[in-house]
């Protein structure tokens, strides 16, 4: 069945290239099928061999589907290769443990299992529907022989089939469940003590020796980031001057937008509509019936009201170009209360009689106004083509004279420009502001080896070559520069310091059994709230607050209030008081709970299969024949 697939596939290849054929080609990479012979080995596990050329395409990988899931916002500093490379290394090896685990305790993928998998790919599909023509063409884009793929695939499936298993064997225990649901469904009952860090700012002062510890023993959180600053020349098609357009080049203008610069034909009509369907042979004799009866004299508004499936409208004074084709093409050859014969459009069968005729109205060429339009054409048409011209003319200097923009300049008669200072990530409002002139100044060519950049292009008709003008490293900002902002930070610092103080003496006090209310009125910038009973999922309290709420050990039998100290997520310092418990929804008796404690358990044993399978996978991964070769790593 497979070689059928294989030999029945042919046709054009498909429009889109494909990233990721299968899950396999994540782990193991599509270019190591035709590694040559001398390509080191860089780990093996139970037999199996990894080269280098299979970890090089799988860590790229990698790199790709990062770059698809995070955008423009993707920056590779974030994932060092270095980690990246272990962590898909350490994928390919437990990949390959698993896999011959898996076969060495029997367990297989048949031909019809496989030729299922295929199949129900998404990637071989048209209109929902396996194709053996795209099934081929992909493979053969992506530079793989079917049956390169489909032994991998059946590889990566030998060792899924042991997940499936471990998954399928997986349980909750209802008292294991009825824990998660009663966890799931609590609340308590919370009352929060909150002081306000700022009403203690007045009272903190903060000397010049304080600010300079603290800027000799915090270097790294006043580094400024390396920067630049570049020198440019712009080419923008909406600062060229061309010269102005004679006569005959308006006149030529005029004669081919004439449509345009006056008002277009229009044309009003009776219309019925008769949807095609899946019978169109009942339409067609519908449509012909509406025909004769028309003829008959009868209107269309009344043909319409006594015929089933037909449809009336006006059309009121519309374009040709505003009606769908067929309908625009039949409508604009008739004469005015002529009737049309049957239309065919895409979806519908039309009538239509034609009830009034707007002809197009072409102004003169010598009006004011027209010749002001012809006049901003022309202008136009001969920016393009100037812009164009010179744009040619660019890439050819870029490229020709990269050691400085002099050249540029002189021959195209462009003014150098410079910039302000432009970080990787902050290029103000000026040309820094488009990532693409960020990523070209912090390019090597440009940084490190001095060359101007290649074209720039930043649409709208503007294109731009740069060079560094500046250059300046990471370097710690001066005192001066920062001395207001550790000041601030000091002055909050021990405010909240004062602030959480007082929450502590306020936790205190209601442990000896003061109330909240009043420990709220005597303590400096303290309010108190009560939300009542609030969930784990509760939007109406601050993240910490909440967390703390349910991290409390409480117990309903002892009646006792519980407190904790912690820190909003704003700074400010919050007692938490847990008052009460309850468990809402029949949870808190065993097997209540109905459909929701259906998914819960479903829940609950999804994620002890994850733990079984995880066991399971450092257990072989511990035992198993694995070596590591990292001087052939790099």
């Amino acid at each position: 069945m497979l070689q059928k697939i294989r030999d029945g596939a042919s046709g054009p290849l498909a429009y889109i290239v494909v990233a990721v054929i299968a899950v396999v080609f994540g782990v193991w990479g599509i270019g190591s099928y035709f590694t040559p012979s001398a390509d080191p080995v860089v780990a093996s596990a139970d037999g199996a061999k990894i080269t280098h050329s299979q970890l090089r395409q799988a860590v790229n990988q990698r790199y790709q589907r990062l770059r698809q899931m995070m955008g423009n916002h993707f920056d590779s500093s974030m994932f060092p290769r270095d980690q990246v490379r272990q962590n898909v290394l350490d994928n390919m090896i437990d990949q390959a443990v698993m896999t011959h685990y898996a076969k060495a305790r029997g367990y297989r993928v048949t031909d019809a299992n496989l030729l299922a998998e295929i199949r129900s790919n998404p990637q071989f599909q048209e209109n929902g529907k396996f194709s053996a023509q795209r099934y081929k063409a992909l493979l053969s884009q992506a530079g793989v022989p079917p049956a390169q793929y489909e032994a991998r695939l059946r590889q990566s499936m030998v060792g899924d089939q042991v997940r499936e298993i471990v998954a399928a064997s997986a349980f909750a225990a209802p008292a294991e469940v009825d824990v998660a649901y009663r966890r799931a469904n609590e609340q308590r009952k919370v009352q929060v003590l909150t002081v306000d860090s700022s009403a203690y700012s007045d009272q903190v002062t903060v000397d010049d020796k304080a600010i300079q510890s603290y800027y000799d023993k915090h270097p790294k959180q006043f580094m400024r980031p390396p920067r630049v600053k570049l020198a440019y020349v712009s080419l923008d098609a909406d600062k060229l001057s061309p010269p102005k357009p004679d006569q005959a080049t308006l006149k030529q203008l005029y004669q081919a937008h004439k449509n345009e610069l006056g008002t277009p034909a229009k044309r009003s009509a009776d219309e019925i509509r008769i949807p095609i369907g899946k019978d169109d042979a009942k339409a067609r004799q519908t449509v012909q019936a509406v025909i004769a009866a028309a003829k008959k004299g009868q209107s269309l508004k009344q043909i319409a009201a006594a015929t089933d499936g037909a449809r009336f409208q006006q059309i009121d004074t519309q374009t040709k170009s505003a009606l769908p084709d067929a309908v625009g093409a039949a409508l604009f050859g008739l004469k005015q209360g002529a009737l049309s014969g049957p239309v065919r459009g895409d979806q519908a069968w039309y009538v239509l009689r034609a009830t009034s005729i707007t002809p197009a109205k072409t102004p003169d060429f010598n009006n004011p106004a027209v010749q002001a339009r012809l006049k901003a054409m022309a202008t136009r048409k001969a920016r393009a083509k100037a812009f164009r011209k010179k744009s040619d003319t660019l890439d050819d200097l870029a490229y020709q004279a990269p050691n400085g923009l002099k050249t540029i300049s002189d021959k195209l008669g462009l003014t150098v420009r410079h910039t302000g200072w432009i970080t990787r990530h902050n290029g103000g409002s000026g040309l820094g502001q488009y990532a693409a002139v960020r990523k070209a100044a912090f390019s090597d060519a440009v940084l490190k080896d001095h060359l101007n950049s290649k074209v720039i292009d930043l649409g709208q008709q503007r294109h731009v070559v740069l060079r560094v003008a500046d250059h300046q490293g990471a370097q710690r900002k001066p005192l001066a520069e920062v001395r207001d902002k550790i000041r601030q930070r000091l002055v909050a610092q021990e405010s909240q310091r004062r602030a959480e103080k007082a929450a502590q003496q306020a936790m205190a006090q209601a442990r000896q059994g003061k109330s909240l209310a009043q420990i709220a009125k005597d303590t400096q910038g303290a309010k108190l709230t009560q939300p009542g009973f609030v969930g784990r999922h509760d939007n109406k309290l601050d993240p910490s607050v909440l967390s703390a709420a349910f991290d409390i050990s409480f117990d309903n039998k002892s009646g006792s209030a519980q407190y904790r100290v912690v820190s909003t997520e704003s700074g400010q310092a919050a007692l938490v008081a847990v008052l009460a418990s309850r468990v809402e929804s029949g949870g808190s008796k065993p097997g209540g709970g109905g459909p929701q404690r259906k998914q819960i358990a479903q829940q609950q044993s999804g994620y002890n299969a994850s733990l079984e399978y995880s066991a399971l996978d450092h257990y072989l991964r511990k035992r198993a024949d694995v070596e590591i070769h990292k001087s052939a790593m790099n």
